[in-house]
C-alpha cells in the first residue's frame, strides 16, 4: 500500500515538474511585437507620391467626419484609442459583406474594451448619408461604443484612404477617371492604428486567418 502511495506521489511531482518546464519555455519565447509602419515601407501603389519617401514619424493627422448618429468624429474623439480602419459602402454586394462579418467578430471579442474603436468610412458618401448608415448599423448589430460608421466630404474620405492610411491605390490611368466624382475605392485592406496614431499593421478583411491575427494584434496594443 505504501509503495502505491509513493508511486502516486512521484507521478504527481513529475507532472508538476513537466508543467513548470513547459511554462518556463513559454516565458522564454520572445513575445510578438508590432512594427511601426511608415509610408516608405508600404507598397508604393498605395502611397501618394508625395509621401513615398517618408521613412519615419508618420502619424494619422487631423480629420473631420460624422458618424451614424450624426455626431462629429475627429482627432479629438479617436486620440488615445486603438483604431481599426476600413473603407466600405452599404450597398456593396461582395467583399464589404465579408469584411463586416469579420469586423463583427472583432467587435464581439473587444465589446467591453473602451480603448478600441472600429472606424468604417463609406466611399459613397453621396449615397451613405447619416440615416442610411444608422439603418445599416441597426441591421448588422453594430455597437456604437465600439464601431463608428463615417460619412462626410468625399475628398476628405479619399484623402484619408490614400494619404493617411495608405489603404487604397490611385485609379489606374487607363480607367480614364476624369475627376473625383468618377473616382471609386474598393479595397479589402484594413489598417490597425495605435493610441498615438501610428500605423501598426495591415490585414485582408476577407481572410479569416488574417482577421484572427488582427484580433491578437489589437490585444498586444491594448496591453
Amino acid at each position: 500500500m505504501a509503495n502505491r502511495w509513493k508511486i502516486l506521489f512521484w507521478m504527481v511531482m513529475i507532472s508538476i515538474l513537466i508543467g513548470l518546464f513547459v511554462f518556463s519555455l513559454k516565458q522564454l519565447q520572445p513575445k510578438r511585437t508590432l512594427p511601426i509602419i511608415n509610408p516608405s515601407q508600404v507598397n508604393p501603389m498605395l502611397v501618394d507620391p508625395s509621401f513615398q519617401r517618408v521613412g519615419r514619424g508618420h502619424r494619422v493627422g487631423d480629420f473631420s467626419l460624422v458618424d451614424q448618429r450624426n455626431n462629429p468624429v475627429d482627432s479629438a474623439v479617436v486620440d488615445g484609442h486603438v483604431r481599426v480602419v476600413e473603407f466600405f459602402f452599404t450597398t456593396c454586394p461582395s467583399i464589404c459583406k465579408i469584411m463586416t462579418n469579420e469586423l463583427l467578430r472583432v467587435q464581439e471579442h473587444y465589446l467591453h474594451e473602451n480603448q478600441l474603436l472600429i472606424l468604417s468610412h463609406t466611399v459613397m458618401p453621396e449615397v451613405d448619408d447619416v440615416a442610411t448608415l444608422a439603418a445599416y448599423a441597426e441591421e448588422k448589430g453594430i455597437n456604437y461604443d465600439r464601431w463608428r460608421l463615417l460619412t462626410g466630404d468625399k475628398k476628405e474620405i479619399y484623402r484619408l484612404a490614400r494619404e493617411v492610411y495608405f489603404i487604397a491605390p490611385e485609379p489606374p490611368e487607363e480607367i480614364g477617371v476624369i475627376d473625383e466624382d468618377h473616382d471609386f475605392i474598393h479595397t479589402e485592406n484594413i489598417g490597425l492604428i495605435d493610441q498615438q496614431g501610428k500605423i501598426r499593421g495591415y490585414y485582408d478583411g476577407t481572410d479569416e486567418e488574417e482577421m484572427n491575427q488582427l484580433i491578437e494584434d489589437i490585444g498586444i496594443l491594448l496591453q
